[in-house]
């Protein structure tokens, strides 16, 4: 069974002009607006505006270990969020 790489394998999937994690909360985000429409679905529209240039400053693999730090999200044999000493 054949397998295929990348060719260049540091560099991030990218859909468009987005990075995967950007693109999954463009569509949603859009998708959401158009449901509830009006000023709100604007708004939405408007805060990720601000919001793609702002994750575009961070590093890589910011947003899942910012769900990480909130609760949302659970990495297997990590230790959590408001863990403070490690053992080894």
């Amino acid at each position: 069974m054949d397998e295929r790489l990348p060719q260049y394998l540091h560099r991030p999937v990218q859909i468009l002009w987005f990075g995967s994690d950007e693109f999954i909360l463009v569509l949603s985000t859009i998708f959401v607006g158009l449901i509830v429409g009006g000023l709100i679905g604007w708004s939405l529209v408007g805060a990720l505006l601000l919001f793609i240039p702002w994750k575009r400053s961070k590093p890589r693999g910011f947003l899942p270990h910012l769900a990480w730090r909130w609760g949302l999200l659970a990495f297997p044999h990590y230790p959590g969020p408001t863990q403070t000493r490690f053992y080894e």
